[in-house]
């Protein structure tokens, strides 16, 4: 009686999720899970890819790695959708399988048009752009046996790609452009007819995006799965591991929106006009430092922020600074510091290659009119915001303390101007209630003269403005004197 066979052990195999906008930062949070799949023993790595792609760049560099591993057959399975950079990604792996619903393809360097619509690009221009896509996508192709003409079409306009077979053998198909197609159609090659598949399989006015069905009977996918579990099951895989992004990096994806981002220049801005009006008090301080830094800093991390961007920002911020806290009126440096502070933020929604597509030209001017619209529209927001607090925010129990209008203590006991008597008001001087002269502008540090009676001279103290600016030689009053902290307003009367 023979030996039954011992059944096969299943392979081990790892699940890691690639998902949202592919930038550096996606990239090197894929690694790392990419990574941990292998430490963890997987011989399969099955890479869940739903993405419309994103910076060329690090598309690039994920193809890259997924071509080096050796040590791992890489399975892409489309669960939804890989287009752009996506597509890009899933042509790496050892071999794709697609759910049959999801959707590939669709690669070319665009440039939206203002108003609608897509630029046409130069011949040159979009040979250049195409170049380094082409021929990562004809690595791909040699690699894992894809038609090269088909996943090109996947890339440039204007390509026509036609799929024929062989009058004598009807096994024998092949993917042919449009001159090979009239030459071979007088030799008796006819278009091949198959259900569900359009034939040409693309058209000079189209970029080849399949579903699962499809993207199976031309070859680009070799299986379709509702499931990666079902996949799984049919080859009798082990998944040992799943390795999803965290909420760090999908709260890092939500930063990255320009709704998020709009958001924060706003509580940026709000933050700096509450600091001016109400300083001392360390909240608003603290918010405009958090909200700059996930300004500058997420885009930084997902690669569209350069360094000389932040710089530009931090050199607007300084600015402004000098021009509110130093330097006497609002001029040059005010100005500068505004126009660094609007160009750097709007050139971190651009990114290195245009931002959102798989070259140096696609998405670039869309990206910027994007950057723009948000930074103006925040900070008109801003603007709206800052009236409203102004208005009804010192009304309210708890921020009525903070945002002072009224003078604390007893306003009636005032120290007359320098050179008139005074009078005590307790263990602090200069007393709430008396007043001086403001001998700089009040930006809203600056220098206040008092009359110190016990010295019978004037002094000169440094103050805050709790109303913003005051110009030199206003006449103000003391609100608030604690803790080494002079806290004045203009004076009225």
């Amino acid at each position: 009686m023979a030996r039954a066979e011992k059944p096969a052990l299943p392979t081990p195999a790892a699940i890691v999720r690639l998902e949202g906008r592919i930038d550096d930062y996606n990239y090197e949070q894929f690694v790392k899970r990419f990574d941990r799949a292998k430490a963890a023993g997987a011989k399969v790595v099955i890479v869940d890819i739903d993405t419309y792609g994103g910076l060329v760049s690090a598309g690039l560099d994920i193809s890259k790695f997924l071509k080096s591993q050796n040590e791992v057959r890489t399975i892409a399975f489309v669960s939804s959708k890989a287009i752009s950079a996506g597509a890009m990604i899933a042509l790496a792996c050892d071999e794709i399988v697609m759910n049959p619903v999801a959707q590939l393809g669709d690669c070319a360097p665009i440039v939206p048009r203002e108003g609608g619509g897509i630029e046409t690009l130069g011949q040159a221009e979009r040979a250049k752009a195409e170049s380094p896509i082409l021929a990562d996508f004809a690595g791909s192709a040699a690699r894992n046996g894809y038609d090269p003409l088909l996943v090109q079409s996947m890339v440039s306009v204007g390509l026509s790609v036609y799929w024929v077979q062989s009058p004598t053998d009807a096994s024998q198909r092949r993917f042919v452009d449009k001159v090979a197609f009239e030459q071979l159609g007088k030799n008796g090659w006819t278009l091949v007819q198959e259900a569900g598949v359009a034939n040409p399989i693309d058209g000079p006015d189209s970029l080849l995006t399949v579903d699962g069905k499809v993207g199976l009977k031309l070859g680009l996918s070799k299986a379709d799965s509702a499931s990666i579990e079902k996949l799984a099951s049919t080859r009798n895989y082990n998944i040992i591991a799943r390795f999803t992004p965290s909420f760090g990096d999908s709260v890092v994806e939500m930063v990255s929106t320009p709704a998020a981002r709009g958001f924060l220049i706003v509580l940026f801005l709000v933050a700096i006009y509450a600091a001016m009006h109400a300083p001392g008090h360390g909240l608003a301080e603290l918010v405009a430092v958090l909200a700059l830094a996930l300004l500058v800093g997420v885009p930084l991390m997902t690669g569209y922020a350069q360094w000389w961007e932040i710089l530009v920002i931090l050199v607007g911020v300084v600015l402004l600074a000098l021009e509110l806290f130093v330097i006497p009126g609002f001029g040059v440096a005010g100005i500068v510091g505004i126009i660094c502070l609007i160009y750097g933020l709007v050139m971190t929604f651009v990114g290195p290659d245009g931002g959102t597509g798989l070259s140096k030209t696609e998405g670039w001017w869309g990206n910027l009119r994007t950057g723009l619209a948000t930074v103006v529209s925040a900070m008109a927001g801003a603007i709206v915001v800052a009236m409203v607090l102004k208005r009804y925010l010192p009304k309210m129990p708890y921020f009525g303390r903070l945002i002072l209008t009224t003078v604390s203590g007893d306003t009636g006991r005032q120290t007359p101007l320098p050179g008139a008597p005074a009078v005590d008001h307790g263990p602090f001087w200069p007393a709430v209630g008396a007043f001086g002269e403001a001998v700089s502008d009040l930006k809203p540090g600056g220098s206040v003269a008092f009359y110190d009676p016990t010295i019978a001279e004037v002094r000169v103290m440094s103050v805050i403005s709790a109303t913003g600016y005051v110009s030199r030689g206003a006449k103000v009053t003391i609100l608030d004197n604690r803790d080494n902290r002079l806290l004045v307003r203009p004076h009225e009367g």
